[in-house]
């Protein structure tokens, strides 16, 4: 008796309709239980998409605060016998020298000296006298 004949004579004994059911009664668990992922999926999808929407409204949010600080901060910005002069609102609108390596305020306290760098670490010295701010400023106008 060969392993085919004896699998047609168990299936010969087993009734079908309980393996049918069985089939049936584990298709219908099976799709309960997708039916229960799909609900849960959807939920989580809502909740991403309303989430989603409250980050763009921020981003949103965000960038027109950046532009209106860009708008605010803006400044003008020329070079002259390599110093940087710049004239915004941080400056009064006057023009004022500045670093321009680090640009930094730049300062002199003796009228005789150079142009320096208000950071001490930076170190950078301008091409210009401080007896000379004035008529290179007014080359900026």
């Amino acid at each position: 008796m060969s392993i085919i004949d004896v699998a047609r004579d168990a299936l010969k004994e087993i009734p079908m309709a309980d393996v049918l059911r069985e089939r049936l009664s584990l298709a219908l668990d099976q799709s309960a239980d997708a039916e229960r992922k799909v609900a849960a999926l959807q939920a989580e999808k809502g909740a991403l998409n309303a989430q989603l929407e409250r980050e763009r409204l921020d981003r949103q949010n965000a960038e027109r605060e950046l532009q209106e600080l860009r708008k605010l901060h803006a400044e003008e910005v020329r070079v002259s016998r390599a110093t940087e002069f710049r004239r915004g609102l941080r400056t009064g609108g006057n023009w004022m020298p500045f670093c321009s390596r680090c640009h930094c305020p730049a300062s002199v306290h003796d009228p005789r000296d150079l142009l320096a760098c208000s950071d001490n670490e930076c170190r950078w010295v301008s091409q210009i006298h401080g007896f000379e701010l004035d008529s290179v400023i007014a080359t900026l106008q």
